[in-house]
């Protein structure tokens, strides 16, 4: 039971990543209007290509930490 506590706490630290890192691509993709942050896709396209990559991967990790520890929780039930 600790080992599937721990590893669920494992999998909170890259969720939480990859939120805030998806919260900065989207002010860089629409800026913020009440605070009169421009979008700085229009002048640094490879910089946004890069970071939204990044960002989606982040995500697949998350979704691989998920399974992973959904598998090890079905192991650990087995026996």
């Amino acid at each position: 039971m600790i080992t599937i506590l721990s590893r669920k706490r494992d999998k909170y630290t890259p969720t939480a990543s990859a939120a805030s890192a998806a919260a900065i691509v989207y002010l860089a993709h629409n800026g913020n209007q009440d605070t009169n942050w421009l979008a700085i896709c229009n002048q640094f396209g490879d910089f946004c290509a890069q970071t939204s990559g990044a960002v989606v991967s982040s995500f697949i990790t998350v979704v691989v930490l998920v399974l992973l520890i959904v598998m090890s929780a079905l192991a650990i039930g087995k026996h």
